[in-house]
């Protein structure tokens, strides 16, 4: 969300709570700086990429901040082209994140475009990945969730019943050349266009630019103007569209659990704490409802993050 997050895992809800808290703290710099870092009751500036869920996450960073004292904004931004620099810069203290994109876009922007991936199926091995890459651009990481999101690849309900298609081997194997939609970016990022060609052998004969995983993607689907669309594993609304996701059956996406950071300079104990309250609740499962009320029931995202909030038992003001 990952594109919404501009590349992308699959690991399941096994993941628990547990398993990341070696992530809390794993930076605790003491907060510093001026402008728009935050001091106790000060300004906090949560950004959102330009897709529903990030926003959803967005304003559950901004709520749970506010509560611990601060005067949290949401900023809405676009890509992660934009959204990570303004996160370095200081511009915005706090992003909700997703580790194996994040690790490979620090990977290939350290490394060069060649670089061996370092991201894995593993969230506790990409995530010992990350944590190094993020420290070095002033940015640090705080605890995980359970919850991911990974990209994947949609076809029409009906042509894959047609044709027996429940995995991107399976789409490679009926032959043929295929239209392919998604972000902008997508044919430069390794696990969308060219992943489809390289990992799965499939002939994409065109590449139409449009959103990530949004509505203009998932409409190009539904009306035939793209064969194939990149949709997102936590979407709330494929099949209610006709659409069906073929599995990902070699692994091309890798761990993709939702994650806050902020910049290391705006780093304080009480935020992060309040951030790693939501890390600890928050599930796949999760996503996906919450998703289906902004994405399909058309709902505001502060008031879905809001709802859910107190639900848990998080927001108590």
């Amino acid at each position: 969300m990952t594109f919404r997050r501009s590349v992308l895992p699959a690991v399941g809800l096994a993941l628990a709570g547990g398993l990341f808290l070696s992530a809390c703290g794993s930076s605790s710099p003491a907060a510093s700086g001026a402008g728009a870092t935050p001091t106790a009751m000060g300004d906090i500036t949560v950004a959102a990429f330009g897709f529903g869920e990030s926003k959803i996450l967005a304003n559950m960073y901004a709520l749970m901040l506010d509560q611990a004292g601060y005067t949290a904004t949401v900023k809405e931004l676009t890509t992660r082209e934009v959204v990570a620099p303004a996160l370095e810069k200081g511009d915005v203290n706090v992003v909700p994140e997703y580790i194996g994109t994040y690790t490979e876009y620090l990977n290939l922007r350290e490394n060069g475009a060649n670089a061996k991936p370092l991201a894995t199926t593993d969230p506790q091995a990409t995530l010992a990945k990350l944590q190094p890459l993020a420290n070095s651009v002033g940015v640090t990481v705080l605890q995980p969730s359970a919850a991911q999101d990974q990209n994947s690849f949609a076809v029409k309900a009906d042509f894959a019943a047609q044709n027996n298609l429940e995995t991107l081997s399976d789409l490679a194997a009926l032959g043929g050349s295929y239209i392919l939609g998604g972000p902008p970016e997508c044919p430069k990022r390794p696990f969308c266009e060219p992943g489809l060609v390289n990992t799965y052998g499939i002939d994409i004969s065109e590449f139409k630019p449009l959103d990530a995983g949004g509505p203009l993607t998932k409409q190009a689907i539904q009306d035939g103007t793209v064969d194939i669309g990149l949709v997102f594993s936590s979407d709330g609304g494929i099949k209610d569209l006709g659409l069906k996701v073929l599995a990902d059956d070699k692994n091309l996406q890798t761990a993709d659990n939702v994650v806050p950071v902020m910049n290391t300079a705006s780093y304080n104990q009480t935020a992060a704490d309040a951030l790693n309250s939501i890390s600890a609740v928050l599930t796949t499962d999760d996503l996906v409802a919450l998703n289906n009320l902004v994405d399909i029931q058309r709902k505001q995202p502060d008031q879905v993050a809001k709802d859910w909030l107190t639900q848990q038992g998080l927001l108590t003001s």
